[in-house]
């Protein structure tokens, strides 16, 4: 990956914000995941992801896909054109070979 991330620790309590006690190695109560990414789209870019990849440079002439590929933070299928995290390809394979 082009990017060094700190190393996080789950803290026993939902990150959404929300309050939730979760298990231990959770960041996330079941689906909270989801409300927190759209809560921070909404705060930092008006809900729109268009709105997002746009600020970040990427749009229908600049594939955020491929720079993901690029960055090696995400793979090409070696059989199609789908593209996705290492465990997302994997799973595609098995689907569909």
């Amino acid at each position: 990956m082009s990017k060094n991330l700190p190393r996080l620790i789950p803290t026993g309590t939902c990150w959404c914000g929300c309050g939730t006690e979760v298990s231990i190695g959770s960041f996330f109560a079941r689906g909270h995941d989801k409300t927190a990414e759209a809560a921070l789209l909404a705060v930092e870019y008006g809900s729109s992801v268009a709105q997002l990849l746009h600020k970040h440079g990427y749009g229908a002439g600049h594939s955020v896909t491929q720079a993901a590929v690029d960055a090696g933070a995400w793979e090409k299928c070696p059989k199609c054109e789908y593209v996705g995290a290492p465990a997302s390809v994997r799973t595609h394979l098995k689907k569909h070979g």
